[in-house]
Order: C-alpha cells, then sequence, then structure tokens
C-alpha cells in the first residue's frame, strides 16, 4: 500500500487508468456532488480523498476496481473548473497572475484530461460511455446536452458537470484555485495488485468491513473469490468478468434499480420464490449446498441467467405493445418480473409469454382495485415454482384464469369482487383510478373516436381526476348541474345518492384544464370538452344528455355514464380474453 497524492498519482510518466467492462459505471447523485464541494469548502490542506485499489493490466493501464465514482467525480470536476476559468477570460487576464492561471490550466489538462505529448486520454470510463465521457469531459462540448444521456450514468456525468458549473459560477477565481490546490494534493492510499485473486480479496474483505456496496456488487465479489478458491482458471474468470460486463451495460439503460432486478431475478429460480428477501445470504447459502465440483458451473449459469434477467427488463422498459406498456403503466412490475423472467429463462414461445403478459395485466388491476391485505403471493408461489417450460406455463395461466372465479381462496381478485370495488363510491382516490379511466380511453377507440394522441404518461403527468358535476357547487341547479341533495329520495340526488365520487362523474383531464375550468357552468364545461382532441371521453359526455338543447348533468347522465364503463371493464378485463 502506498500513500501518495492524486497528482502525483496522474503525474507518472505513461499511466492511464480505465475502468473495466465488468465493473458499475458511474452512478453518483447530487448528495455526492454537494458532499465533495463542500468538504473541498471546509477543509484545510490535509484533505484525504480515500483509498483506490487498482489492478494492473497487461497493456499497462491500471484498471480501477475501487474508487471509481471519487475518480471520475474528480475528473469532472477539474474539466468544469477549466471551462469555468475561461469564460471568465476578462477577469483572469487582467490578472498579474495571468500567465501561471493559463499554464495552470494547461498543467490540469495534461495531468488529468489528456496526455499532451502522446495525445492520450489519461482516464477512461467504461467502454459503452467512453465517446460520450469525451465529448461531455474531457473536451467539454458545449453542444452536450441532456437529450445525449441515453443511460442512466450518462445521465449521471451531465449531472455532476452541470452542478459544478453551477458551483463554480459563485465563487471567484481565486477561490477556483484553491480548490484545485487542495485537490492536487489530497492525500490517497493506493494498492496495485497483480492478479485478480487478490482483487477479489480486499474487495470482499472491505465489503466484510462495512463498505457500502450494492448486493449486486457483493456477489460479484463473491462469485469471482469462490471460482478462484476452486481452481483459479482464467477462462472461468473471463465468463463471469464477461457477464457482468453485458449486466452493468443494460442496467445504465434502465430505470429499475440494479438490486431489484438481482431480487427478481432470485424469486424466479430461487427455492423460495415470492418469499425471497435476502438475497446474498440465501445465494451464498444455496452455493454452499453444492458439490465442490460442480459449483463454477452453478456461477457461471447463475450468472449468465442474471444478464438475460436484466436483458429482459431492458426489452420490458423499451416495449410499447398494447399489453406491455399497459402492464407498466400500473408501476406495480415487482409484481410481474419474477414469472416474466422465469418465462424467458424457461424459453415459452411468444405466444405464451404474451398471454402471461396478459393475464399479469388482469391480475395486477385486480390486485390493485380490490387492495387489502390478502397475500397474492402464496396463490402465484405455486405457479412461478411449477412452471418451467411452454406447456406448463400455459397449464398455469389456465389453472389461474379459472381460479380467479371459481376458488374460494383466490376469490378475492373474482369479477365480483373487481365490480364490487369499482361500483363503490369509494374507488375515487384508488391508486389505479386513473389506470382504469385510461383503459376506458382505449375502449372508445373506434370509427367515430381516434387513438388517443397523447400517451398515458403524458397525461398523468399533468393530470387530475375532473368530477363533471364539481365537489363544491353553490347554485348546482342554476349552472346546469342536476340535484345534489335530494331529501325525499336520496338516492336521486348527485351527492346524497353517492353519486358524486362514483366512476361515471369522473374523467381523465390535463390537470391545468381542470384548474381552469374549476366551477364553470356545465355548458361552459361542454363546449370545452367537445373542443378537446386530445381525449375521446371528454368529447363523449354529450352522449349521455337527455336535452341536448338545454344540457344538465345530473344524476341520470351520470347513471348512463356509469351502466357503459361498467359495462366496458366487463369486457376489457375478461379473463377470456387471455
Amino acid at each position: 500500500m502506498e500513500t501518495t497524492t492524486i497528482k502525483k498519482l496522474f503525474g507518472r510518466r505513461n499511466i492511464r487508468f480505465a475502468i473495466p467492462a465488468y465493473q458499475r459505471a458511474y452512478a453518483w447523485g447530487e448528495k455526492q456532488f454537494s458532499q465533495f464541494v463542500e468538504d473541498l469548502r471546509e477543509c484545510d490542506e490535509n484533505y484525504y480523498l480515500g483509498h483506490f485499489l487498482f489492478e494492473q493490466s497487461s497493456d499497462d493501464a491500471l484498471y480501477v476496481i475501487d474508487g471509481q465514482q471519487r475518480m471520475t467525480t474528480c475528473i469532472i470536476f477539474f474539466s468544469a473548473l477549466i471551462n469555468a476559468v475561461r469564460h471568465r477570460y476578462e477577469e483572469w487576464d487582467n490578472d498579474k497572475n495571468a500567465n501561471n492561471i493559463k499554464n495552470l490550466l494547461e498543467d490540469i489538462t495534461n495531468c488529468y484530461l489528456k496526455d499532451i505529448r502522446s495525445n492520450t486520454q489519461k482516464f477512461m470510463t467504461v467502454l459503452y460511455d467512453n465517446n460520450f465521457f469525451v465529448d461531455a469531459v474531457i473536451e467539454y462540448k458545449e453542444a452536450v446536452s441532456k437529450e445525449d444521456c441515453t443511460s442512466k450514468s450518462r445521465v449521471a456525468m451531465y449531472e455532476a458537470r452541470t452542478y459544478f458549473e453551477m458551483e463554480l459560477k459563485k465563487v471567484s477565481i481565486q477561490q477556483m484555485l484553491s480548490w484545485v490546490n487542495k485537490l492536487d494534493n489530497a492525500t490517497i492510499t493506493t494498492f496495485v495488485v497483480k492478479d485478480k485473486l487478490q482483487a477479489a480479496q480486499i474487495f470482499a474483505y472491505q465489503n466484510d468491513r462495512g463498505k457500502k456496496l450494492t448486493n449486486l456488487e457483493v456477489l460479484k465479489a463473491y462469485f469471482m473469490l469462490q471460482i478462484f478458491k476452486l481452481g483459479n482458471n482464467k477462462d472461468d474468470i473471463t465468463y463471469i468478468e464477461n457477464a457482468f460486463g453485458e449486466i452493468y451495460h443494460n442496467n445504465v439503460l434502465v430505470s429499475e434499480d440494479e438490486d431489484n432486478v438481482l431480487n427478481y431475478y432470485w424469486r424466479a429460480i430461487g427455492p423460495k420464490g415470492y418469499y425471497s428477501e435476502k438475497v446474498v445470504g440465501e445465494v451464498k447459502d444455496w452455493l454452499k449446498n453444492i458439490l465442490r465440483e460442480e459449483q463454477t458451473k452453478q456461477i457461471k449459469s447463475f450468472v449468465n441467467g442474471l444478464s438475460k434477467a436484466f436483458c429482459l427488463v431492458k426489452q420490458i422498459e423499451q416495449d410499447n405493445s398494447f399489453y406491455t406498456a399497459n402492464l407498466k403503466c400500473m408501476n406495480n412490475m415487482a409484481f410481474s418480473y419474477p414469472m416474466l423472467i422465469k418465462a424467458k429463462l424457461s424459453n415459452v414461445s411468444d405466444k405464451v409469454f404474451m398471454r402471461l403478459i396478459k393475464l399479469l395485466e388482469n391480475l395486477t388491476f385486480r390486485l390493485l382495485v380490490r387492495g387489502g391485505r390478502a397475500d397474492i403471493k402464496s396463490r402465484l408461489q405455486n405457479v412461478i415454482q411449477n412452471a418451467n417450460d411452454t406447456e406448463s406455463f400455459n397449464k398455469q395461466i389456465d389453472s389461474v384464469k379459472w381460479k380467479l372465479n371459481n376458488d374460494l381462496w383466490w376469490g378475492y381478485w373474482s369479477d365480483t369482487e373487481m365490480l364490487n370495488h369499482i361500483k363503490s363510491g369509494w374507488f375515487y382516490g384508488n391508486r389505479v383510478d386513473n389506470y382504469l379511466l385510461w383503459r376506458y380511453e382505449q375502449y372508445l377507440c373506434n370509427d367515430n373516436y381516434p387513438i388517443p394522441k397523447v400517451s398515458y404518461a403524458d397525461v398523468i403527468s399533468n393530470e387530475s381526476i375532473e368530477h363533471v358535476a364539481p365537489q363544491i357547487q353553490a347554485n348546482p341547479l342554476e349552472n346546469g348541474y342536476g340535484v345534489y341533495e335530494d331529501k325525499e329520495n336520496p338516492r336521486d340526488g348527485i351527492v346524497s345518492g353517492e353519486w358524486m365520487n362514483s366512476i361515471g362523474n369522473l374523467m381523465l383531464m390535463a390537470g391545468r384544464q381542470n384548474s381552469s375550468l374549476g366551477n364553470h357552468p356545465f355548458s361552459d364545461k361542454l363546449q370545452v370538452y367537445g373542443r378537446d382532441n386530445l381525449l375521446n371521453q371528454q368529447k363523449e359526455i354529450i352522449e349521455f344528455i337527455t336535452d341536448k338543447e338545454h344540457p344538465v348533468w345530473d344524476k341520470s347522465s351520470i347513471e348512463r355514464r356509469f351502466n357503459k364503463i361498467v359495462s366496458s371493464v366487463k369486457e376489457i378485463w375478461n379473463l377470456n380474453n387471455i
């Protein structure tokens, strides 16, 4: 182990740093950026930047095994600082130390960004991000924007650059130069290993001493260490590295957290299924119970399947086909992913996979409508553990369909329960009330009503549920609404009959439009509904009015729309469609 400074480390002749493909990509966020700047503001001259672990590669580069987040952040900061000083040319050009400042910028560039003598990039991030890193950081192209960020890691690098730009605008050039001095002379400890065994051992040791790693990183280090212990076969090590290279590549392209995907995968293949909770411990126990001579094979099989799981999550997130898109709209994919991963690993046919998507969309909707404490996991446990090919998945899908309306144990999510909860006034405020109205919007599409011009994401991002008959109305009869309180026949009143929050009185509406309409007279609202060319459910309101010349939105209108939507629900979530 060596104690040095970051400037001395980077200043060594012919030295280069690189992030190997099997390491995770850049992932710091504003919390870490803020702490980085705060440390520079508050620390004295004895700034400790931390420990770095490197592996010596065959091409004289040092692979960063531990510390890449800090190192990448330092490079982005130096790059942003160079750009900030150059943009304030007039300020420093009049400084008596202008030549010194100019030389300092050249020194920073040469030391940390690109070796002028050899025109060599001093630090390379993971291969699939490096071109973006060159444009956004090494060359600091002004044209780079957030639209160029096609992965989570690129977003993180762009946001780091933007954050440092904003912070550097707040300080003087002299303050910037003091930060350069602090960072240049920051103390670090380094350890360079020449073989992967030692790197894996140190990485695992640091984790055991409380270093914060993701579960995925812990398992990667554990698997590498086991492979070394089992024979140190270079081909096996290369296999694991390549698999994790693919995993991390796909990970930066998905919104799901890496540990969540690991959990879904383990629930798909592990002995506890949906009841799995402590993945790392369970995987270690699983491996210990395998014959020693079979462990390498099983580790390789595990990481290969895990790589496929990440690939599937990426495919699902990018799939905008009808049922897959609708399944994602309910924002409950933790329920579906284990089953989808198990099906994909079982190589089911495309037809059966689509049946599974339809079943999960249908079942997820029923589950969220019903709510309550009924345990769906115990019902699905048998499915995920007994379906392992096209035929068995097909049979399990048919079995679930039958059980939903014929098995009391599944009765919480039957057609009857689903419709009872939708008919209830308590449905307003259910987390899927907007999703039901979106599916109703799709249901309306026909020759008379076009396909919606907005996506669910577009609608929901600025969405509010519109009450056609407003919740508060001082003079409802004067403004074109029916009786709110009917004392003689309570059922005939919009409020007294509990029709206010029924699905017949609710519609999707852009939030800004909802607030602008407010408690306007019904005739005014009707004109707006007719002009709106985005949502069909607004335009069809006129169809439920008895007297089109003198429109009134009353209990009867609400009831007619209520009946139509309930009828559509029966068709949309008809199990026979699966």
